[in-house]
């Protein structure tokens, strides 16, 4: 009390509401810092929720919006929504872009679209978060949980869709009509029968190609190569080869012997049951000697004897022709009849 009777004092003190005595500074620098959170904080944000339906049915998208307006100076921290919201499933989340009111707050908008499965009466979990303020002081805010109908869609059709129909009755063809079954039988059982007719006559006049004999397949490829094979090249190289493979084909063919994959030592067995006459066995025998020695050990052979097998291959070809089909030989190779005389006298002038 003495010292505010003092008069140097009186212009630099003051009493608070306790009673106590605080110099002027300091007792204002106190209200200030009691004083300036309460009166930027005095307008709380402002927690607003809507839906766009206040009744749905099963399935159906409800968009809830969360709104809310604070002070420009705090700072707002994002609410984190979860997966669902009570009972109602969040299918999407959307956040608007921040406006201002005209007050100069500011507006933050949140969508959530919402759908839910159970039916009769829901609740929307209520949403909650926080500002924070300058001075690192927290805000809180929170909404209020809202409540919403969902009706099923069964109830919502009618009464006649909650359970099934029942069956209906047999239905009675009219014995009317039998005679247009029968006719519609009839028309089909005859499109079958002229359909497998139709198809005997075609399958009975196809032509059946015969396979070609042996002995003109060999006849004619003697004399393809003779046309397009020089009996001189490589020594007469080419012309043994392709003449032994038709002899060999030939035997295959004609006689059923795997002769085209064996070796000369093989064939040679073969030729002592062969199925025609000793001079043919042992001119053969002659001619795949020579052929592996021009063949393989590169013997070049003599001027005229490449042409001399050739012209015994063919007359061993159209000596083993079957007698009853002998004359259907081609003309252009058979205009020379077989004759080992001719082909003895030949080779006997070859040697000298």
């Amino acid at each position: 009390m003495k010292i505010l009777t003092q008069p140097h004092l009186r212009r630099t003190c003051r009493r608070d509401f306790t009673g106590r005595v605080w110099p002027a500074g300091r007792l204002m620098l106190f209200s200030l810092l009691v004083l300036l959170p309460a009166v930027a904080y005095s307008q709380s944000p402002d927690v607003t929720i809507s839906t766009d339906r206040q009744t749905a049915t099963v399935g159906d998208p409800i968009l809830y919006t969360l709104s809310l307006r604070y002070d420009s100076t705090l700072r707002l921290v994002a609410p984190v929504v979860g997966k669902t919201l009570g009972k109602l499933d969040v299918l999407g989340d959307t956040t608007l872009p921040e406006s201002r009111a005209d007050d100069g707050r500011r507006i933050y908008r949140r969508q959530l679209r919402l759908s839910a499965f159970d039916i009769g009466k829901l609740w929307i979990a209520p949403l909650h978060g926080e500002f924070a303020a300058p001075s690192g002081q927290s805000v809180p805010w929170h909404s209020d949980s809202l409540a919403i109908t969902i009706t099923s869609v069964l109830q919502a059709a009618g009464p006649d869709t909650v359970d099934i129909r029942g069956l209906k009755g047999p239905y009675e063809v009219p014995l009317a009509r039998w005679w247009w079954w029968l006719i519609g039988g009839g028309l089909v059982l005859a499109g079958i029968t002229w359909w497998y007719l139709r198809r005997r006559r075609q399958i009975a006049a196809a032509v059946v190609v015969p396979p070609v004999p042996p002995w003109q397949q060999a006849l004619e490829s003697l004399q393809i190569m003779r046309e397009q094979i020089d009996p001189a090249a490589q020594g007469g190289r080419v012309w043994y080869f392709r003449l032994s493979e038709i002899l060999r084909q030939y035997f295959d063919d004609r006689y059923g012997w795997p002769s085209i994959d064996e070796t000369t030592s093989q064939i040679m067995e073969r030729l002592a049951a062969a199925p025609f006459n000793g001079d043919h066995r042992a001119r053969a025998r002659e001619f795949f000697l020579l052929a592996d020695q021009v063949r393989y050990a590169r013997h070049p052979a003599k001027l005229g004897r490449p042409e001399v097998d050739w012209e015994w291959v063919r007359d061993f070809v159209q000596s083993t022709i079957p007698v009853v089909i002998a004359s259907e030989a081609p003309a252009s190779l058979t205009d020379k009849p077989p004759s080992d005389a001719t082909d003895t006298a030949a080779r006997q002038e070859i040697a000298r």
